[in-house]
């Protein structure tokens, strides 16, 4: 593969629905979701590693630092260089991933996304 791959995570408030009172509300924790981006002169996909884990609120107070709701959202993604990971536990399970050079191709099976490689 000629191109670009890193670990992408997608980071949001999950939302929940009450039966009770039929409405929708999101978490005060993070969720952590994480996919392998690969970019190259086919285009931009992300593979689901099927790693997702909920941060504690500590984890959660220190990551929100970094990404204010108010310019990030609920949900975003970001890659995995560009966040200041805040325990042992987050970096313990984020070591556990394998070596993305060690990857070789990635199954078709688990493609999210296909979007052009060019941002318009």
């Amino acid at each position: 593969m000629q191109g670009y791959r890193t670990y992408d995570l997608n980071i949001f408030y999950r939302e929940e629905w009450d039966e009770v009172t039929k409405t929708a509300h999101h978490t005060d924790l993070l969720t952590i979701d994480v996919y392998i981006y690969e970019s190259d002169g086919e285009g931009a996909r992300k593979y689901d590693t099927g790693v997702i884990f909920d941060c504690d609120e500590f984890e959660t107070s220190e990551i929100a630092k970094q990404f204010p709701v108010e310019e990030y959202g609920l949900d975003w993604w970001i890659f995995l260089d560009e966040v200041i990971i805040p325990t042992r536990r987050i970096m313990n399970i984020l070591s556990q991933l394998p070596e993305l050079q060690d990857l070789g191709d990635l199954s078709p099976s688990i493609v999210v996304s296909n979007e052009p490689a060019t941002m318009t």
